[in-house]
């Protein structure tokens, strides 16, 4: 037999993040944020956490300095809950956007898809990441599953037609197995149906669909996980079955599109199912 040669692999290179986001599994965990900077993400959402609940709860000022974000939950019960933290509170300042862009987990974003803006769905003056807080056992606290694109579909935002979406979504204070993000893996590449409904004073879809048919999986995410993942991939917060409160931020990146209709991923406005179906 003719010898092996030696020190030469013939295994296929590994998947690229784009390549992973617009086929198959439709997201890539495979970047984080430093111990530093999810340090310093952890405080910038504590610092506006902590102004918003002393500006409706000046009484609670000691309760609230001694407070940590991971323990809110036992806070919580003191405070309107319900209705003290709509999107718009939890919109980062443009400081601290700009400074989350100067950290090593978007200049590798930027590495990888090219120069991107940052959505402004709200219209705040500035491009747009925000924060969540998902209390323990709280069902009311995590919403239905979704795909982002939904959402544009029913008219809340628009971007110019050359460039595509990509969400991220970072871990801040998880407990890995125990709450985080789920997903249904390939789901990017189908359609699902879904119909919109008006809550919180704003039309939002709602899946068509029974969960328990689908492969929905949670995903591990420890502290400065991140999550990027296409715009039409079926995912949603799971329940907190953990001890403290879960935090994370998410922003949509539109870079440049890299022919994603000639890739056959992206699925127009006109064929998407049940859009506009309003109850």
């Amino acid at each position: 037999a003719a010898p092996q040669a030696r020190g030469i692999s013939h295994a296929e290179p590994p998947p690229s993040m784009i390549d992973l986001i617009h086929s198959d599994p439709g997201y890539s965990t495979e970047l984080a944020l430093t111990p530093a900077e999810l340090a310093r993400v952890t405080e910038l959402i504590r610092s506006q956490w902590s102004a918003h609940l002393h500006h409706h709860y000046p009484e609670l000022s000691h309760e609230i300095e001694r407070c940590t974000l991971a323990d809110y939950h036992r806070l919580a019960p003191r405070l309107d809950h319900a209705t003290l933290w709509p999107k718009s509170a939890r919109i980062l300042s443009a400081a601290a956007v700009a400074e989350i862009r100067t950290m090593s987990l978007v200049r590798r974003l930027e590495a990888i898809f090219g120069k991107f803006e940052i959505t402004a769905e709200e219209r705040c003056g500035h491009e747009e990441i925000y924060w969540r807080l998902v209390r323990p056992n709280q069902p009311a606290d995590v919403g239905p599953l979704h795909a982002d694109a939904w959402f544009w579909e029913l008219g809340h935002g628009r971007i110019p037609p050359e460039r595509e979406r990509i969400k991220v979504w970072v871990a801040v204070i998880t407990e890995s197995g125990r709450n985080g993000l789920r997903v249904v893996p390939g789901s990017h590449r189908r359609q699902w149906r879904y119909h919109g409904e008006q809550r919180d004073g704003m039309l939002k879809p709602c899946l068509d669909e029974r969960e328990e048919d689908l492969d929905l999986r949670l995903l591990p995410a420890e502290p400065g996980q991140a999550v990027i993942f296409h715009d039409r991939l079926l995912h949603g917060g799971a329940l907190n079955l953990g001890e403290h409160t879960r935090v994370s931020f998410e922003m949509t990146l539109t870079p440049a599109s890299k022919g994603a209709a000639a890739k056959g991923w992206e699925i127009s406005d006109q064929t998407s199912s049940s859009r506009g179906t309003v109850t």
